[in-house]
């Protein structure tokens, strides 16, 4: 076994004497490595335009639950940086392109990796999806931490089961019908959003609607739209401003002002950027059909 433990963290990349390996690989899954309230620093990449060149790929499944500070994470998937606040975490599969880190503090985490045909078989099935996950405030991976330090057999078959049953539970609470809490906060401020189509909302005024910080309301945004908020913004506007252009009685400077731009020349430079065309041509244009 090879440990790392310090007063506040512990690194064990080797938790499985070897006398029990084969046996472990047998019954299907095997932990290879665990990390318990691990800093890591800031990311400095994340600073920076998006670069594959930065991903970094494990041979191993890993499940990571950010426990402290803050984080960002990036994939082959995403193609962007997304921010993460605790209680996030991130499962990949072996060879899975991603990166994560601290954004502004140290990304502190518990993690696990794991491995064999059981793992495999977990993710043929959609039990592990690579990618971002909610795990919540409650360290859920300790417990299995723990149950492994015993280093008995038996101890080490039950911290498998323990995960095996812990990544069921996640893929379930995930495929829920029911909304987490902080979704539901999404859900009604964009209800809210979709009711004042002339307000320009910031980010700020998102964030204190829904009592979060504004890293987590734009990580739960573009999770609940695919969109940032200016993007939805942006598109909820253009598409009230087209269908207000159907109706002929409405002049395009009162479309201007319902949807909240400053002035008609404002309504019309952003509508032709969006949409390619300027409101007045779009409107002949549905004329014709």
């Amino acid at each position: 076994m090879t440990r790392k433990n310090t007063k506040n963290f512990e690194i064990n990349i080797s938790p499985i004497p070897s006398g029990f390996r084969d046996l472990l690989v047998k019954s299907g899954m095997y932990i290879c490595t665990y990390y318990e309230n691990v800093p890591s620093g800031i990311n400095e990449k994340a600073r920076q335009p998006f670069d594959k060149k930065v991903l970094r790929r494990f041979p191993f499944f890993v499940v990571t639950h950010l426990v402290g500070g803050d984080g960002t994470y990036a994939s082959d998937e995403s193609g962007r940086w997304i921010d993460l606040e605790p209680g996030w975490g991130i499962l990949a599969s072996p060879f899975h392109s991603n990166i994560y880190g601290g954004k502004h503090k140290k990304f502190i985490e518990d993690s696990i990796a794991f491995n064999g045909k059981t793992a495999h078989a977990l993710f043929e099935a959609g039990i592990v999806r690579d990618g971002l996950i909610y795990i919540g405030a409650e360290r859920r991976l300790l417990p299995i931490i723990n149950k492994l330090r015993e280093g008995t057999l038996s101890a080490l078959l039950e911290a498998n089961a323990m995960l095996q049953n812990l990544l069921f539970h996640l893929n379930h609470e995930q495929s829920s019908r029911q909304p987490l809490s902080a979704d539901r906060k999404i859900e009604r401020l964009l209800q809210e959003i979709q009711d004042t189509p002339a307000k320009w909302w910031t980010v700020a005024e998102m964030a204190e609607y829904c009592n979060i910080s504004e890293n987590y309301l734009r990580t739960l945004f573009r999770r609940c739209t695919g969109l940032s908020p200016k993007e939805y913004i942006d598109n909820l506007k253009m598409n009230r401003a087209v269908e207000m252009l159907n109706d002929p009685q409405i002049r395009i400077y009162e479309i201007a002002e319902r949807l909240g731009y400053m002035d008609n020349y404002h309504f019309i430079r952003r509508f032709a950027k969006i949409l390619g065309q300027s409101p007045g041509k779009y409107r002949r244009n549905m004329r014709r059909y």
